[in-house]
């Protein structure tokens, strides 16, 4: 059995992620789900997704702040990131 690209899409809008989640799991991705900055950077740390889709404009902590978090961190620095 081939492992699922794990794919982190972090993002405020429950609708947008619900349909996104749901064309993804149609493909051969995992998808993990985030609803903001603070909670995409926790979820990466712990689960080293191959890909972060990221929103711009967020609570808690906007998107801008959490891919610079992200290129910051040795562990993270190296998955790519679409905003």
């Amino acid at each position: 059995m081939t492992q699922k690209t794990k794919v982190l899409l972090v993002d405020d809008d429950k609708d947008f992620v619900e349909a996104t989640k749901m064309v993804l799991e149609s493909k051969p991705y995992e998808v993990l789900v985030a609803y903001n900055g603070d909670e995409g950077l926790e979820k990466a740390r712990k689960e080293k997704p191959d890909l972060i889709i990221l929103d711009i404009i967020m609570p808690v902590k906007d998107g801008f702040t959490a891919a610079e978090q992200l290129k910051n961190d040795p562990e993270l620095k190296k998955i790519p990131v679409i905003m």
